[in-house]
């Protein structure tokens, strides 16, 4: 039989008093001193503004470029345009203007699949099949949602995204 090995205890046994270990010293950090601060579920300005939130006015002026460049490059090279600029959370429109769709959470732009889910999918079908529901009305309410918090559309909610400058 082996030998236990320095300072070893054996288990206590039942109804045995048993006294808590000593530790060392704790020597506070900085990092120790710092105050916690717990993230919002709604964070109002939680992301890092490289730039503010675009104006109500400046998504119009981006929305109706896009319209122009859909008509002068016959939808095509817009399309292809807006293929490559979907990497940088843009439009051609934003792009020209030196607006970025970011994640409303963290601030970072949206990547390329971020940005398709939001033109294609949000944008495009889930508006397209909730305007033939309500009669254009959705249409609408997306459009002045702009108005409100933040400066977010109904679209931008539900990808959860925000508008902003460069």
């Amino acid at each position: 039989m082996t030998e236990p090995p320095a300072g070893y205890r054996p288990p206590p046994s039942y109804g045995e008093q048993v006294s808590a270990p000593s530790y060392p010293p704790h020597q506070a950090t900085r990092a120790d001193l710092q105050p916690y601060a717990a993230p919002l579920p709604y964070p109002q300005q939680s992301y890092p503004m490289a730039g503010q939130l675009v104006s109500p006015g400046g998504r119009l002026g981006a929305a109706l470029l896009d319209a122009l460049l859909m008509l002068v490059t016959l939808y095509i090279g817009w399309l292809v345009w807006s293929v490559v600029t979907w990497s940088e959370g843009q439009t051609p429109g934003k792009k020209l203007l030196g607006h970025v769709t970011a994640d409303a959470n963290t601030g970072h732009p949206l990547d390329w699949g971020q940005m398709a889910m939001r033109e294609v999918c949000v944008k495009g079908l889930v508006g397209w099949l909730l305007g033939m529901l309500t009669c254009g009305v959705y249409g609408l309410v997306d459009s002045f949602m702009v108005f409100g918090d933040r400066q977010r559309t109904l679209h931008d909610k539900m990808s959860n995204s925000v508008v902003r400058h460069v």
